[in-house]
């Protein structure tokens, strides 16, 4: 089976780790042929998706005729679009090829205006009914979709991402540089509401003036964070590390990882943790931790925005009262698992 894969960029994002995951599954499981299909070529994981499969990029956002004539070159039997927007792209794929769409977050977003929202809906509901099936990442997601009418049911299905690999656990074992600390793993953007970890953070120190937080990864909100950071005197407390490739490290060792998100999908970082046995610590957001979690009973779950709660939750672990919980079950989210599940619902549509 030839499968394309179409992609924004290959930068070091939640979508990109997951696709690249799910090509590693699929190459190594079933033996696909697979080609990558990009709108830019810049990105952190761009040299390990050369070792995937063949890289054509497009000429721009836009670029339809690049995209109908690349595909035609290459003739796959199904083409994945691994976010919701890039469907755009299915109205010019040549009739005989199957499409698959990939939607990750909520078709309604917190920090867009009540307009922006309306449009995007209009915008799915269209482009969703061009493509042969679409990927949902949580039954959150795929609830989400039905509720506000943007796909028929019989066209949905939720599978989990392929997150989890064995060789995540050697990568875990490697040493790290912080100590006694929690970790937050996502971009610095509005969406993962580290605003909300500042005032948290900041709560706790009243009460635990070592209280540590490293936070993983790089976005547009830096300079804004770095001012709360700042302005709130954590600068000793909240540290902005950066971007890595080998997350899993910082994870294992950590007391906890906190999601703080104003919304999600189905956050990979809270599978990872789970399967690395670090407990916990998040927001009740739309859309994952309450299903990855069992309603709570596998993670501290604070109601969303209930920051008083969130920071109970920490001091309980920095004064070492922190309720045993029973580890989430994230067999779902396997390699060899999750892969057998996109191969099955490819064969299905072929």
């Amino acid at each position: 089976m030839h499968i394309a894969f179409v992609l924004e960029d290959f930068s070091l994002g939640g979508v990109e780790r997951v696709t690249e995951q799910l090509i590693i599954g699929l190459k190594q499981y079933h033996d696909c042929s697979i080609s990558v299909i990009c709108l830019d070529t810049n990105g952190e994981l761009y040299d390990r998706y050369q070792y995937l499969g063949q890289i054509h990029q497009l000429a721009g956002r836009f670029d339809f005729s690049g995209f109908r004539r690349c595909v035609s070159q290459l003739s796959p039997d199904l083409v994945v679009f691994t976010k919701g927007g890039l469907s755009r792209f299915s109205f010019v794929a040549p009739r005989n090829i199957k499409t698959v769409a990939v939607q990750h977050v909520p078709i309604n977003l917190p920090q867009e205006g009540k307009l922006k929202n309306v449009l995007r809906r209009l915008a799915a509901t269209f482009l969703y009914r061009q493509v042969d099936k679409i990927v949902c990442v949580s039954e959150g997601i795929k609830e989400n979709l039905t509720d506000f009418k943007v796909a028929r049911k019989q066209d949905l299905i939720r599978i989990y991402n392929p997150v989890l690999d064995p060789s995540l656990i050697n990568r875990a074992k490697e040493s790290v540089e912080y100590s006694d600390y929690y970790v937050c793993v996502g971009r610095l953007h509005f969406q993962k509401g580290y605003d909300f970890l500042v005032d948290i953070i900041a709560d706790v120190k009243t009460r635990h003036e070592n209280i540590k937080v490293v936070i993983l990864g790089d976005g547009p909100d830096r300079d804004l964070l770095t001012t709360l950071i700042a302005e709130k005197q954590l600068s000793n407390n909240i540290i902005l590390h950066g971007a890595t490739d080998n997350p899993y490290k910082y994870i294992q060792h950590a007391k906890a990882i906190l999601l703080p998100s104003r919304w999600e999908g189905l956050p990979t970082v809270l599978v990872e943790a789970a399967f690395l046995q670090t407990p916990i610590i998040a927001f009740d957001c739309r859309y994952g931790p309450k299903e990855l979690t069992a309603n709570g009973k596998c993670g501290y779950l604070a109601n969303f925005e209930d920051k008083d709660k969130f920071a109970d939750y920490i001091n309980a672990f920095e004064d070492d009262k922190s309720e045993q919980l029973a580890s989430p079950d994230v067999s779902s989210f396997l390699l060899e698992a999750a892969a057998a599940n996109y191969y099955t619902l490819f064969k299905s549509i072929l």
